[in-house]
């Protein structure tokens, strides 16, 4: 089970970085969903449990995109400024 969790934070900041948008995270949520409710009824836990765990993944796989887009528009937005003031600079 960890490993669905890593994966969802591995793909959640994947799209985070390549700075997708929110189509592709809703299509990782439904594959998601899909391959945890199957995995979960195949080790034959309980409803309440799957669902819990559903969620849990749901909100780690956001969360990590959430962070990789603001990461990545902090470094974007701190190259321009560099760039901005190497033209706007006075001699």
């Amino acid at each position: 089970m960890l490993w669905l969790y890593i994966a969802a934070v591995g793909a959640g900041g994947l799209l985070g970085l390549l700075r997708l948008r929110v189509l592709a995270v809703l299509a990782m949520s439904v594959i998601l969903v899909a391959i945890s409710v199957v995995w979960m009824t195949f080790q034959q836990r309980p409803l309440s449990g799957t669902a819990i765990n559903v969620f849990t993944l749901l909100a780690t796989l956001q969360f990590s995109y959430l962070v990789a887009l603001v990461l990545s528009s902090a470094r974007t937005r701190s190259a321009s400024r560099t760039l901005l003031g190497a033209c706007t600079r006075r001699t």
